[in-house]
């Protein structure tokens, strides 16, 4: 268990990254759902960058082309992310970045706002560890609280960076190193946000392989289920009501960890939509630097 928890040390910057990787990559969506925290008085900056791509997309449950019979949407969006632990079972987080859409239109598609850029959505949290698994035994457990500040975009269109609300979410975390080598993950959580944006569920289940004190490898499935019976097409639907929509999907990815030193730490990562109602069947990919630090 000492190697497991050396690793944990090294790798708090990066174990909470894959959330990053979301419906829309510049809307916050549980990025810092994590039951390992660092050390009191540590913390940890990181650049993040997430490229989205996808050529078909779910109109309701119905999987179809983008408009204009297959043209691209891309996204790519670049986040500053930052922890830091007050105490043994209190840490606080936050995460705000910069994004761009294009929406590739082929030949001969007339198209008009097809292009976006604005800063991210901005989360701030505060994580509260009820149970440590080095002191109990049991699971390590944690609740989260986030305020979503809604960034600077414009949204009503289907390359939208977002959808514009302001609110809250709120998760419990459970995490247990099984062996010395692998551990499991899973955030359970509620978010609500205002301007008719859909409240929603999500669950986040990872599992981590400590393949040695600098490498590690991680799988990850991600689900979010909104309340909302708006479907793209449907009755009563016009493009201003994008954010209304019932927004659901199913995700599942990979992680490569590396550390370099023991300040400096980064991942590779990449994900694919399985499912999903009202979203772009995307694949995700992109890459994570972070440097830790301390005041001790």
């Amino acid at each position: 268990m000492k190697l497991a928890m050396r690793i944990i040390r090294l790798y708090a910057p990066v174990l909470a990254s894959w959330g990053i990787c979301c419906l829309h990559p510049a809307t916050v969506q549980a990025a810092d759902g994590s039951a390992w925290l660092s050390e009191p008085g540590s913390g940890y900056l990181s650049l993040s960058y997430v490229m989205q791509t996808a050529d078909e997309f779910y109109a309701g449950s119905r999987k179809m082309p983008t408009p204009g019979d297959g043209e691209d949407l891309e996204q790519g969006t670049l986040w500053l992310i930052g922890n830091y632990a007050l105490a043994d079972a209190w840490a606080v987080d936050f995460q705000a970045g910069w994004a761009k859409s294009d929406f590739i239109t082929g030949p001969g598609i007339p198209t008009t706002n097809d292009s976006f850029d604005g800063l991210t959505d901005v989360g701030i949290g505060v994580t509260w560890r009820v149970v440590d698994e080095l002191v109990s035994g049991w699971p390590s457990v944690a609740l989260r609280a986030g305020a979503i500040i809604a960034g600077d975009y414009e949204t009503g269109h289907i390359n939208a960076l977002g959808d514009g609300g302001d609110g809250y979410e709120v998760s419990v975390i459970v995490g247990k190193f099984v062996s010395d080598r692998v551990g499991l993950s899973g955030e359970f959580g509620y978010r609500n946000r205002d301007e008719g944006v859909p409240e929603n569920y999500f669950t986040n289940l990872s599992g981590i392989w400590l393949v040695n004190s600098r490498l590690s490898l991680g799988i990850d499935y991600q689900r979010i289920d909104a309340e909302s019976s708006l479907d793209i097409g449907g009755p009563g639907f016009t493009p201003p009501r994008f954010p209304e929509v019932e927004e659901e999907r199913a995700m599942l990815g990979g992680r490569l960890f590396y550390s370099f030193t023991d300040r400096l730490s980064g991942v590779l990562f990449y994900s694919a939509v399985l499912d999903g109602k009202n979203t772009p069947d995307s694949n995700a990919y992109g890459a994570t630097l972070s440097y830790s630090f301390s005041r001790y």
